[in-house]
């Protein structure tokens, strides 16, 4: 019954916590926004606020530069550079920098970062915002979530610094939208 009321999409009344499928991820944001903060949800927990939610087994975080990622984090373990492992879950949070993936531009990381909606003491990248990240990439997976995140009716980018060739790619999401295709 609850996964079937959630497969419809986003309930405006749905929270955050409520968009997590697996328990463990649901206690180590909480631990992570009491001990670290910062940083900008994004990835398939972000993505689950706002369509019908999907299991992942991380949280992802997008911050600006390597210069504002925590060293460390009470109840986390750092694994990598850009990670830490939650000490309870052993949930992996990863930390994501426009450094770190090169096809994310500054500016756009910015205007992410900027974008974001706050929830529950975390802040969350907009459909708007999930979108231009996802258009850097364009996997089968990206550009099935782009059309999910645009049937919302909450996607604009007008004010995103994307290219021609993305908003191009956009367009063409927008009309397979239209007519409930998947992308091929």
């Amino acid at each position: 019954m609850i996964l079937r009321d959630m497969s419809r999409g986003r309930d405006p009344n749905r929270t955050l916590v409520e968009s997590i499928l697996v328990p463990e991820l649901i206690t180590a944001l909480r631990d992570w926004e009491i001990n670290a903060g910062g940083g900008v949800l994004i990835g398939g927990i972000a993505l689950s606020f706002y369509v019908p939610p999907r299991a992942t087994q991380d949280l992802d975080f997008l911050f600006l530069s390597d210069s504002v990622l925590p060293k460390s984090v009470e109840g986390f373990t750092r694994t990598r550079d850009h990670a830490f492992q939650h000490n309870l879950t052993r949930v992996e949070i990863e930390l994501v920098t426009p450094e770190l993936v090169g096809n994310l531009p500054v500016d756009l990381a910015k205007h992410i970062i900027l974008t974001a909606i706050p929830h529950e003491g975390i802040h969350i990248a907009s459909p708007s915002g999930l979108v231009a990240a996802k258009l850097g990439r364009l996997s089968m997976q990206d550009r099935a979530d782009i059309i999910a995140l645009i049937k919302t009716a909450r996607v604009d980018l007008t004010e995103f610094p994307l290219d021609q060739k993305k908003m191009l790619a956009y367009q063409e999401l927008v009309e397979l939208a239209k007519h409930d295709q998947h992308p091929k």
